[in-house]
């Protein structure tokens, strides 16, 4: 054929020249899509994160405590909900758990053949384990280390556990209350009778007062005295000495609760700038970067957060690619207006030492943050946790955009949908050329065939 090219050949070119403006079009509109569909689950993770976070904050990180006692006599543990104040503890007594011992010249010492003991636990007769040596001693053979596991493995043992001690060529069985307190003493009989055990420790409540108040306590732990507070005492105190205790509000914990409100917040603000606006890749990589150095520094706490199908970074395909999303910077917007507002309570972030940069984000003076903490911690901790404080209004905002069916999923499903028309598009287009590739090819093929019977019948004239 011309220039020996076949009409396979031809026709792929015509049609390779002729689906050229089709398949570009169709491939910008599908990258478009994608890296809008992309972007959007981009922030919507981010708003999910940001959630989430807030969340975190609206609990009890603007309410912990610290403590401390000024002697070891007792150990405190303190929770979001305990007051604050100054306690005045004195330890007279602690707690103990009932002991009583039998000596036997060995623990392989054999036991009575006959007889029941009898062990009660407390003053409930209901409490008891009877031991009928004659049925667990019927061949004559147990020892003292048998009747251990008799009394631990009884089934209706109340709360005693025996044990062997042993003191230099004899062994005392000796048996305990597992729970202290008065009301768990241990009375032992064997056919009725005292067996003539001996106390080693007496059962008796811990006896402590506090800031004047007398407290009883069958447990060395006192968990309910005071709300949020858990005491556990550990000796007593000789008379006119006592522990000072101070229970104060956790100024670090709030402070860091603060910057973690500033660090969410700009967070999203650079999320929205980069998928918002036009920017240079220098300082998409910036940007990219320093959120990198963010999550390398949380790892531990966000691992259960991250996604592993789902890359966050934004890349430079994705820059800018919700430009033209008017809701999305209407959220920003509204997010900065939200916080710029006085709080419920009058006071405003500037007067705590965050205040606004020409950039739309969020910068903290911590030395004023310190001294307003110190100054009056409720007051500030009701500017983020109150109904209708800076959490309530930034989750108001982000809300319809994160709900079931809210506006992130319907700017998906439309972007999805408008893949898949571009995708069955494309399909039908590549049908449309297939059929005139074939068309070209038929063509083409029957004038490369006349061409030879032209060329053939021309030869015989020569």
């Amino acid at each position: 054929m011309i220039s020996g090219m076949g009409g396979a050949s031809f026709a792929e070119q015509l049609i390779a020249a002729e689906r050229m403006g089709k398949d570009q079009i169709f491939e910008s509109n599908k990258s478009k899509y994608e890296s809008q569909l992309d972007a959007y689950k981009i922030l919507e993770r981010s708003l999910d994160k940001m959630t989430s976070n807030l969340e975190k904050i609206n609990g009890d990180a603007f309410e912990s405590k610290t403590s401390s006692i000024s002697d070891d006599n007792a150990t405190i543990t303190v929770d979001s909900g305990a007051p604050t104040g100054n306690y005045d503890l004195y330890v007279e007594q602690l707690a103990q758990a009932h002991q009583l011992t039998k000596n036997f010249a060995s623990e392989d010492a054999l036991i009575p053949t006959t007889g029941v003991i009898e062990i009660q636990l407390g003053a409930d007769a209901a409490d008891t384990i009877s031991l009928d040596m004659s049925v667990l001693n019927a061949d004559s053979t147990a020892t003292v280390k048998d009747l251990t596991s008799m009394i631990n493995d009884h089934p209706d043992n109340p709360g005693v556990q025996a044990s062997l001690v042993r003191t230099g060529g004899q062994v005392e069985l000796m048996l305990s209350s597992k729970e202290s307190g008065a009301a768990n003493n241990i009375s032992v009989n064997f056919n009725g009778a005292d067996w003539g055990m001996t106390e080693r420790r007496a059962a008796q409540d811990a006896k402590v007062n506090l800031n004047g108040i007398d407290i009883t306590s069958s447990s060395n732990n006192l968990a309910n005295v005071i709300d949020g507070v858990s005491i556990e005492l550990n000796k007593t105190h000789a008379v006119g000495e006592s522990s000072s205790i101070n229970i104060v509000s956790d100024t670090d914990s709030s402070e860091q609760a603060v910057e973690d409100f500033v660090d969410i917040f700009n967070d999203l603000m650079d999320e929205i700038n980069k998928l918002t606006r036009s920017m240079g890749s220098e300082a998409l990589d910036e940007l990219n970067q320093e959120n990198s150095d963010k999550d390398d520094s949380s790892d531990d706490e966000d691992d259960e957060d991250k996604d592993d199908d789902f890359n966050s970074s934004i890349t430079e395909d994705q820059l800018g690619v919700l430009k033209g999303d008017s809701s999305i910077r209407m959220l920003q917007q509204g997010m900065r207006d939200a916080i710029f507002d006085s709080a419920p309570n009058g006071m405003r972030l500037s007067d705590i030492g965050v205040e606004m940069g020409r950039d739309g984000k969020l910068e903290i003076d911590s030395s004023k943050l310190s001294k307003a903490l110190k100054d009056d911690p409720n007051a500030i901790q009701a500017m983020f946790t109150d109904s209708g404080s800076y959490i309530d209004r930034l989750d108001n905002l982000i809300d319809p955009f994160t709900k079931f069916q809210g506006s992130m999923d319907l700017k998906k499903d439309n972007l999805e949908k408008q893949i898949e028309r571009v995708e069955t598009s494309m399909d039908n287009h590549d049908r449309q050329m297939e059929q005139r590739y074939q068309i070209y090819l038929s063509q083409f093929t029957a004038m490369e065939n006349t061409i030879n019977q032209l060329n053939s019948a021309s030869s015989l004239f020569y």
